[in-house]
């Protein structure tokens, strides 16, 4: 049965995103060359965006280089937070992860008297998402024991719940990034205001501990979001792996069991009619083996040789 690509799903989406961001683009340059059809809105985001920028290149050129690499840091830190937290919260949406229709119509089929496993491995491949990848690990083994199923099914969930978790731990280095790299603003500034003869120490020391703040501040907001993601990627692997069990029993009730193969019996003796028995006696003819010590042996040859 032919079965459609999914592989031009992700360039449509990128290709989507692209024109909304050119579309963006040219109602900013429409606004801001104040054109009849010019947003206000657009005109004062522009204008902000532009005085933002004068600041930031007056704060540059005034501060000295060894404080300058702090702020950068805490800059970095807070645009990695940032598209780690948007990054992740696309991809760990439940109906990505656990797509409902998908759920819906594979429960139709476990249900079904008569599992069919054309239709349960056409379903899963037709629906790309962890949890068919987790559901065809099982489906892929059908016929194998209960044992190989359980096996498979666990070790898909392993790595979808690895690939759930990409990335949640760049939230946690944020946050014990940027309270240090705030301290080190803190301190260089702090130590330029003492070193300065002169000069306002309280203003000076109250403008030093301005990277400090935003360093605690960004940590405390890191690890929030990153306790938000650990909770969020869990329940998701405990739907995958509730989901991989019920795929087990299911294929387990619809397979039925090997029978126990019979034991084969030995020949037995075309003289006697009984294996292995001698004739008038319950007694086996195999020889029987006895193992004399080694001292009671040299006994017996000694006793041997007097008789000689």
């Amino acid at each position: 049965m032919p079965r459609p690509s999914t592989a031009s799903r992700p360039t449509v989406r990128v290709r989507a995103a692209t024109a909304t961001a050119l579309g963006f683009l040219v109602l900013g340059l429409c606004g801001a060359d104040g054109g009849a059809d010019a947003s206000p809105t657009l005109d004062r985001v522009l204008k902000g965006a532009e005085r933002l920028g004068a600041r930031a290149a007056a704060w540059y050129w005034a501060t000295p280089p060894a404080e300058r690499v702090p702020a950068g840091g805490l800059v970095a830190c807070g645009i990695l937070g940032l598209l780690t937290l948007a990054e992740r919260s696309l991809r760990l949406r439940r109906r990505r992860v656990l797509p409902g229709d998908f759920l819906k119509r594979l429960k139709d089929r476990m249900e079904d008297v008569k599992l069919d496993r054309g239709k349960v491995l056409d379903l899963c491949e037709l629906n790309p998402s962890p949890a068919s990848r987790v559901a065809l690990a099982a489906v892929k083994r059908w016929g194998r024991p209960t044992v190989d199923l359980e096996r498979a099914v666990t070790m898909a969930g392993r790595v979808e719940a690895e690939r759930l978790r990409r990335n949640v731990g760049t939230l946690r280095r944020v946050a014990a990034m940027a309270p240090l790299l705030g301290l080190l603003g803190t301190l260089l500034a702090a130590g330029r205001a003492l070193s300065t003869p002169g000069a306002a120490w309280a203003p000076a020391i109250a403008a030093a501990l301005g990277p400090l703040t935003a360093g605690v501040a960004m940590a405390i907001l890191a690890l929030v979001a990153y306790d938000g993601l650990v909770g969020r990627v869990e329940g998701l692997s405990a739907g995958l792996d509730r989901l991989g069990a019920e795929t087990v029993d299911a294929i387990s009730l619809a397979v039925p069991p090997e029978a126990p193969r019979p034991a084969q019996p030995h020949a037995p003796d075309p003289a006697h009619g009984h294996p292995h028995r001698r004739p008038g006696t319950g007694r086996s003819s195999h020889p029987m083996r006895v193992d004399i010590p080694n001292a009671i042996a040299r006994a017996m040859e000694d006793d041997d040789l007097y008789d000689l």
